[in-house]
């Protein structure tokens, strides 16, 4: 059975996300967009790797199924091919983030390395159970940026994002599935599920439900 994960905003090897080697102020108010208040609590760039790696090889199995929202790695080419490298899970799909310009160009060799890249990409997975025998299609929408709306969203579709690393969050039945919000883990669809069926669709144009 192929578990399904979804993740964002890895940044593997991106010195200035980490505490022990930023360069970003320690001043949160000082006109810069960054401070070492949003740091990860790592003192070297090796320490931050190898647990975003450990982290996730210890959940995602090589069969398993990964969801990535962007923003891959950081620190020059031979990174995003390192950090490949390291994974033992054979599927991975890409939605591209604003710091992916080096996989995003349709010449670029570092696509092949995943299973699909994509700007925006949708799934429609089948889910139940089988002791009930009862099976229904449940939409995604995964993308970078987070949307107030989306496709289906007002019959309550599912929308996933990163960019944000925690700082915005979710509007009705979507949330920011970023390292950053989950401790450095990856979710688990089984995850997000339980966390979609407390949140309520919100209409916020002239669909509803009754509207295609």
């Amino acid at each position: 059975m192929q578990n399904i994960w979804f993740s964002s905003d890895t940044h593997y090897h991106h010195k200035n996300i980490v505490r022990g080697t930023s360069s970003w102020s320690d001043e949160e108010n000082d006109g810069s967009s960054h401070s070492r208040q949003s740091t990860r609590d790592f003192d070297t760039l090796e320490e931050h790797d190898d647990e975003l790696v450990k982290v996730f090889n210890g959940l995602i199995k090589p069969n398993d199924i990964l969801y990535h929202l962007g923003d891959w790695s950081f620190g020059g080419h031979e990174q995003i091919k390192l950090f490949r490298n390291r994974l033992q899970c054979k599927n991975i799909h890409l939605i591209f983030g604003n710091h992916d310009q080096h996989i995003e160009p349709i010449s670029s060799p570092y696509r092949e390395l995943f299973s699909s890249c994509n700007h925006y990409l949708e799934l429609s997975l089948k889910l139940g159970t089988e002791r009930s025998g009862k099976y229904g299609k449940t939409r995604f929408c995964l993308s970078h940026y987070s949307h107030r709306v989306w496709n289906k969203s007002h019959h309550g579709s599912i929308h996933l994002y990163g960019h944000s690393h925690g700082t915005l969050p979710g509007f009705g039945k979507s949330m920011d599935v970023g390292v950053d919000t989950n401790n450095l883990y990856p979710y688990h669809l089984d995850e997000i599920l339980d966390i979609m069926k407390n949140k309520n669709i919100e209409f916020v144009d002239h669909h509803n439900f009754s509207t295609n």
